[in-house]
């Protein structure tokens, strides 16, 4: 990552710089970091400890005066820290974490103040981790909404992400910009799931050409918006048309078409159903954020 500080010894190196384990001095960090957030509720730490599968064995050096807290922070061997990290931060308040209220009624003095305190909570343990995992050169980061760790990309990739999940926040695009969020997310978590990346992101597309493809057609799928492109041709503006006016329109169809066809775990079938593979699914998270974009923005139209 170009906008990352690194040893001056590093720096000339065309390796990957970043550290995808969890070296001494990182693990000597974060183990403070553990200990004081997992003390932000009673229960957290409980629940950490079940869903990371940790209980106090001697293979963990028990030790009958340690809370949970202490357990997590200090007991948690070095390659399971990242792990414990990714569930404490799913279980911290969260940024505006206000009461639902009905549709249409304004927050009043009580709501507002609730969401500062969850604010400053959310800045409290959020922005030391982040300066943690940054000095300690680590390939994870945390994700978007600050509730999981995810591998790091590009920063060029991730603000493409940003401006296409902002671009799809419109009423008329439904919660495009959520499943795309959902899609990088499960694309690049701390463990990825590839099938969920891929159902996610073809759901993106399904919402943001919804309005442009088959406003009328309540059960529209990327596959009818697929056939729609491909039995109406020349009905189609896009921005960039190439230079015969069809390059463009047929560069979106191919787009749309690799993202549908390239699911294999869609269907069952007579045959065992397969799993797509994690670069499948990052590259049907990058179509995606383009394709998304470009509905969203009118780059693509109906003539």
């Amino acid at each position: 990552m170009t906008d990352m500080w690194t040893p001056l010894s590093t720096r000339q190196d065309t390796g990957d710089v970043l550290r995808h384990d969890v070296p001494p001095a990182l693990a000597s960090a974060l183990r403070p970091w553990i200990d004081g957030a997992a003390r932000e509720s009673s229960r957290l730490a409980d629940r950490v400890l079940l869903r990371c599968d940790l209980f106090r064995d001697a293979d963990y050096g028990p030790d009958a005066e340690a809370d949970d807290a202490e357990f997590l922070a200090w007991y948690t061997p070095d390659e399971r820290l990242l792990d414990v990290v990714d569930a404490v931060l799913d279980l911290l308040p969260g940024a505006g974490a206000l009461v639902q209220l009905p549709a249409g009624q304004r927050p009043g003095m009580l709501e507002v103040v609730a969401g500062g305190f969850a604010n400053m909570n959310f800045l409290k343990h959020r922005q030391p981790l982040q300066r943690l995992l940054d000095d300690g050169r680590s390939a994870f980061t945390l994700s978007a909404n600050g509730r999981a760790l995810v591998h790091r990309v590009d920063p060029t990739v991730s603000a493409l992400l940003g401006t296409a999940a902002c671009a799809a926040s419109q009423p008329d695009r439904g919660s495009a910009s959520d499943h795309l969020r959902r899609a990088y997310t499960a694309a690049y978590a701390l463990h990825p799931e590839p099938g969920r990346a891929y159902s996610e992101a073809i759901k993106a597309v399904e919402c943001a050409a919804h309005a442009t493809m088959e406003p009328g057609n309540t059960k529209a799928t990327l596959g009818t918006m697929l056939r729609e492109l491909r039995q109406h041709p020349g009905q189609w503006d896009v921005a960039l048309p190439g230079r015969t006016g069809a390059e463009g329109e047929a560069t979106v169809t191919a787009m749309v078409s690799l993202l549908w066809t390239g699911q294999t775990s869609r269907h069952g079938g007579q045959q065992p159903t397969r799993e797509e593979t994690l670069a499948e699914a990052r590259m049907a998270v990058d179509l995606a954020v383009s394709l998304v974009r470009w509905f969203a923005d009118g780059a693509v139209s109906r003539r």
